[in-house]
């Protein structure tokens, strides 16, 4: 009978913190958010976003044409460099953890934007 109350708690216990753990996952998935932002010959639309600290962004640029200077978007306080293919939608995700402005550019510094992470 002892065995079973044991098993009984152990179960109950285990249910109880993968219960947890999946609502803290929900909830840190819940606050992700999704920025597009065009790359053509006048730069980086939008140039300026407003993000939350500590939350995930994913910014996904789009290179409209090959007859701009955005063939590469370089992020340097993340050491992130990708290439931007004419027409394709290149993800770049990132979760800033401190208020502040975290700069974002071209290859060649051109074309120039930031995001602005606050608390």
């Amino acid at each position: 009978m002892r065995k079973i109350k044991l098993f009984t708690v152990l179960a109950t216990l285990i249910i109880g913190l993968g219960g947890a753990f999946a609502l803290v996952t929900k909830t840190v998935e819940a606050h992700t958010r999704t920025v597009k932002i065009r790359v053509d010959k006048n730069g980086f639309s939008p140039s300026s976003i407003e993000v939350e600290a500590g939350h995930k962004l994913n910014l996904v640029f789009n290179r409209a044409d090959k007859n701009n200077c955005g063939s590469t978007v370089v992020l340097p306080k993340y050491k992130i460099r990708k290439a931007l293919p004419v027409g394709k939608d290149v993800i770049v995700s990132i979760t800033p953890t401190e208020a502040g402005n975290i700069s974002f550019a071209c290859g060649m510094g051109m074309y120039k934007g930031s995001l602005v992470v606050t608390d």
